[in-house]
């Protein structure tokens, strides 16, 4: 048996777009899902791509021509400035096993600097508790401290 609502709740409800008797939106059935499914992927450009590109851009000599490339190609002028840049500090030109090899020789020698590091922190410790520990025999033979340390 349904109850008589009053007419106050009722037009705020349908103001609000729900119905008094479903819990669902009033116009829900007419709308798309606004769930988003998927993220984009993000694009990637080979090298000869870069250059390919370049060597277009640096033929383009009327108005107009490379703002028509960029759009034909879908990229922004920054992005054409980043592939520049790139191609001035020479890394579009560099072999794949070469940046490879580069890469992989980076990471040994952060990890040869971070065992290093691991080894001059242990080293650092136990000088230090040395160090306390002349302070306590000192203080045992009750000898003065020794503020002039000759190096």
């Amino acid at each position: 048996m349904l109850l008589p609502i009053p007419n106050k709740q009722m037009n705020s409800s349908l103001k609000n777009g729900y119905s008094p008797l479903t819990p669902e939106p009033a116009a829900a059935a007419g709308r798309p899902d606004p769930q988003v499914t998927q993220r984009a992927a993000r694009r990637r450009f080979t090298a000869a791509y870069k250059l390919r590109l370049l060597a277009e851009a640096d033929a383009c000599n009327k108005p107009g021509d490379l703002g028509a490339l960029l759009r034909r190609e879908g990229l922004y002028s920054s992005t054409l400035s980043n592939f520049r840049r790139q191609r001035d500090q020479g890394k579009l030109g560099l072999d794949p096993e070469k940046q490879r090899q580069q890469r992989l020789d980076r990471e040994a020698a952060r990890q040869r600097d971070a065992r290093k590091i691991a080894r001059l922190e242990s080293e650092n410790k136990k000088l230090k508790i040395l160090l306390e520990l002349q302070k306590k025999v000192a203080e045992l033979m009750n000898l003065p401290p020794d503020d002039q340390t000759d190096v």
